[in-house]
């Protein structure tokens, strides 16, 4: 029995709901009550507010189980309801898959990237100026040497100019070339992807035990593919999570069908598998490049458009002719395939990576050298099992129509909130 249901009623659940039924509440009232899709209704901006407030809660089962014993006051997060568009921008990407492809960092430190790179250019620069700066002292004090060469100098011969710049340079040409900031922020990076790499191989191999440390038998079988399906169930529904599914369910297949092909009389099948799985990887590649390139070719027809828009000349084409300015309609269709063509180029970029961080991680796991071959292939076999429950997860239409207007509205949250940055 719980004292308060204002909550449940605002997201329109019943208080005995799971943490599944919770979400999915969430994400469908969110949308309902978004801004954006209320331009005319001053009251959304609170109702939005108040759906947020209540997931803050209901999705944490230690604010949840307050909420349910003393009600809304004894169950405020420690550090106060975050703003509502905070909070829904964040689920972009969210942090529902973290066990299976950790942190993803390749779009995030692309920014950081090119700073390091600004920076070190800009110490470049002044190194080089106080290069030619000390240069220029050389070129005086040797100058000066020569007009004092066949005098005679109390005290020790190598206080002369010309002698103490030879051991100043000597000096300067044992120094070891300094690492440039990008490099060592790189060096850290790597660092930090080999240890994400440790603790997803664990939590992978801990995964897989649920089978492998089992009768291993097809009711165990049974029993493990159901339990994902489960977890599938409620991935799915993530941003980009069908997607994200799919890619984990084709990688482990992919690894693991290339171990269990090994195993075979002289390894022929894991060789063609191994050769498959890198023309994959160039395709991959060239499929991220494609994506950047087209959303940037687009970046700047918008920016051409806009300026044309907002000039106060007359424009001609070649014919002399006068060129129709673009009307707002025109910039807002543009600025909405500029999105969607943004997150392809972001999805793309993350997949990428995905791949990458999952293909590392499936090699340790199966060639993890403190387990027998017999639980290595256990493993494998495993490994193909889940990843077809991964790769064979679906969405309704319903459950797509929400998912894709719940991805749009979430990038132009976190749009409007790098603009505000």
């Amino acid at each position: 029995m719980v004292v308060d249901t204002t909550y449940y009623d605002l997201l329109g659940i019943a208080p005995d709901s799971k943490s599944i039924e919770i979400k999915k509440a969430y994400r469908k009232k969110s949308i309902q009550e978004h801004p954006d899709k209320n331009p005319n209704d001053p009251s959304a901006t609170e109702r939005f507010q108040a759906i947020s407030q209540a997931y803050q809660v209901l999705s944490k089962d230690d604010l949840r189980a307050k909420y349910d014993k003393f009600g809304k006051e004894e169950a405020v997060p420690k550090e106060g309801f975050e703003d509502a568009a905070e909070q829904f921008s964040m689920i972009f990407g969210g942090d529902a898959f973290a066990s299976y492809i950790g942190e993803l960092t390749l779009l995030k430190n692309l920014q950081k990237t090119g700073e390091l790179s600004a920076e070190d250019e800009k110490d470049d620069l002044n190194e080089k100026k106080e290069e030619s700066a000390k240069k220029d002292v050389s070129e005086t004090a040797n100058g000066a040497a020569e007009n004092l060469k066949g005098l005679h100098i109390s005290g020790n011969s190598n206080l002369l100019p010309e002698a103490r710049l030879k051991e100043q340079a000597k000096d300067e040409g044992e120094k070891p070339k300094r690492k440039t900031k990008l490099e060592v922020f790189e060096e850290e990076q790597k660092l930090e992807k080999e240890k994400s790499i440790e603790a997803l191989s664990k939590l992978l191999s801990d995964r897989l035990s649920i089978l492998t440390e089992s009768e291993y038998n097809a009711a165990c079988k049974d029993s493990f593919s159901k339990k994902f399906e489960e977890e599938a169930n409620m991935l799915k529904m993530e941003s980009f999570g069908l997607d994200i599914l799919h890619t984990i369910g084709y990688v482990y297949c992919e690894k693991a069908q290339i171990f269990l092909k090994s195993q075979q009389v002289w390894g022929f099948g894991g060789v063609f598998q191994s050769l498959k799985a890198k023309s994959g990887v160039v395709m991959d590649t060239l499929k991220t490049v494609s994506a950047a390139l087209d959303a940037q070719n687009t970046m700047q027809e918008l920016e051409k458009l806009k300026a044309i828009a907002e000039s106060d000349e007359v424009l001609r084409d070649e014919k002399g002719q006068e060129i129709a300015k673009p009307t707002v309609e025109e910039l807002a269709q543009l600025e909405q395939l500029l999105m969607g063509k943004v997150l392809s180029a972001a999805w793309h970029g993350s997949k990428f990576e995905i791949m990458s961080t999952l293909r590392s991680v499936c090699d340790k796991v199966l060639e993890d050298d403190q387990v027998d071959n017999k639980t290595l292939i256990r493993r494998a076999e495993a490994l193909v099992i889940l990843g077809r429950v991964f790769k064979s997860a679906l969405r309704s239409k319903v459950e797509q129509e929400e998912a894709q207007v719940f991805e749009e509205l979430v990038a132009e949250a976190t749009k409007k909130k790098s603009k505000r940055k």
